[in-house]
């Protein structure tokens, strides 16, 4: 132990993992969280996506084994449905399903419901000794000094102590999500905040949980019928969860949303680029009512670009919020805390409190990718699409030497994995520019 108190603003994916890494470093380590955290698995108030569907990616489950040893286990034994993405992911893209693995692909993690993976994850680190929930604790500002460039603790309120309170730290790490505050709160202590960039594609989807018919069965456990820009602006997606059910989500960008009543729901789903996610729902007995969301602008706050206090950091969704679609949140998540890790052994060594900037520097590049991706995809519908992305020749040749790799997985399983490693993050992208590749591609592609 190098320091003393460690604050966590935030009790989700990115403040729990985070408090996991910090919890090695610091002597004492709080997270405080608006919402009253909940024993069981159940939706919260402070997470409004909770009820929609999230996916833990092959190397965000790597990580979480790394931060919680067997954590596969406790996440079995809650229900939790383990998954080969290699064998079982069914996807429909371009007019046709993927083909997949012949074999065992190492592509494995689970599915389940967001609830369920936080309350599991939450349950292992209140295991730690030195780890403290402050629940129904609303978080009002930092605490600190403009002319020392520091931050040195957290205000905030509670119901019980309406007036303001503080709790003081050695270091602040801002993990309270989209909706994080921090950057107006840094403004108020009369440092910079960071810049930011949006890209907005207007997706909104809906989504509802079903009894999975008895005596079904199928070859996949989750099913995406993917949105293919400019021209086609819906997706379905399917997914096996705990309790034999089906969580159940439609999409729409450029504010096609679907309909939040049965009728509409359903129509919406039959108007897919094939029938059998529709199939699917149709004879399913419904379980919940429709939920809708619409909170999924890509934004990046540019932290690595402005000169941090001594104190604070920030992570998660407080960072890089990206389009939920591409299910990459938690594995991002885990990533930066992984990055935390490496920084505090860093600083440890160097017997010095953690680099802020430097951190903050280390996490955009690590951000890079998966925010190039979800914007990329995003930008090719026409409300975001630039004018100078569209007179790009080298983007042009870029997709459509994709959509000539993404034929070859209709063929050939083998593809279907390379694909996969790279969307699941255990692969370089990099590797689809591999000569034989590129051969393929342009041979039978």
């Amino acid at each position: 132990m190098t320091q003393q108190q460690a604050i966590v603003m935030g009790g989700s994916i990115a403040g729990l993992l985070a408090s996991r890494v910090l919890s090695d470093f610091y002597d004492r380590v709080i997270i405080l969280d608006r919402d009253r955290l909940p024993v069981t698995p159940q939706p919260r108030r402070g997470v409004p996506q909770s009820v929609q569907p999230h996916v833990l990616f092959t190397q965000g489950y790597r990580i979480l084994e790394d931060f919680f040893p067997k954590i596969g286990k406790d996440l079995q034994a809650a229900g939790a449905v383990p998954i080969d993405w290699g064998r079982e992911f069914h996807y429909f893209n371009q007019g046709a399903w993927n083909a997949t693995a012949d074999t065992d692909s190492e592509l494995v993690s689970f599915t389940c419901t967001r609830p369920l993976l936080e309350a599991t994850i939450r349950q292992r680190l209140q295991q730690r000794e030195n780890v403290e929930f402050w629940s129904n604790c609303r978080v009002i500002g930092l605490e600190g000094s403009a002319e020392g460039q520091e931050v040195s603790g957290v205000r905030f309120t509670t119901p019980e102590h309406p007036q303001t309170q503080i709790a003081k730290a050695d270091l602040v790490v801002d993990a309270s999500g989209r909706g994080s505050l921090a950057p107006s709160w840094l403004k108020a202590l009369g440092m910079t905040p960071p810049p930011v960039t949006r890209v907005d594609a207007h997706l909104g989807y809906a989504t509802r949980r079903y009894r999975i018919p008895e005596n079904a069965h199928f070859p996949w456990k989750v099913m995406l019928i993917a949105q293919e820009p400019p021209d086609n602006p819906r997706l379905g997606y399917l997914a096996q969860v705990e309790d034999n059910q089906w969580i159940s989500t439609l999409g729409g960008y450029e504010r096609d949303y679907p309909p939040l009543e049965d009728e509409g729901f359903l129509n919406f789903a039959r108007s897919l680029a094939d029938s059998e996610f529709y199939d699917c729902i149709r004879q399913a007995e419904p379980l919940s009512e429709l939920r809708a969301h619409r909170a999924t602008a890509n934004r990046l706050y540019h932290y690595e670009k402005i000169k941090l206090p001594r104190g604070f950091v920030a992570l998660g969704d407080a960072v890089c919020a990206l389009c939920p679609v591409y299910g990459q949140g938690m594995t991002v998540s885990a990533l930066s805390a992984e990055v935390l890790a490496n920084c505090l052994e860093m600083a440890q060594r160097r017997g010095s409190p953690l680099d802020s900037n430097d951190f903050q520097k280390r996490l955009a590049r690590n951000n890079a990718y998966p925010w190039s991706v979800a914007v990329g995809q995003d930008s090719a519908f026409p409300s975001v699409q630039s004018a100078a992305s569209r007179s790009n020749p080298f983007s042009s040749l870029l997709q459509g030497y994709f959509r000539r790799l993404l034929k070859l997985s209709h063929q050939d399983g083998s593809f279907h994995v390379r694909f996969m490693a790279i969307a699941h993050m255990v692969a370089s992208p990099l590797s689809l520019f591999h000569p034989r590749l590129l051969w393929q591609a342009l041979v039978k592609g």
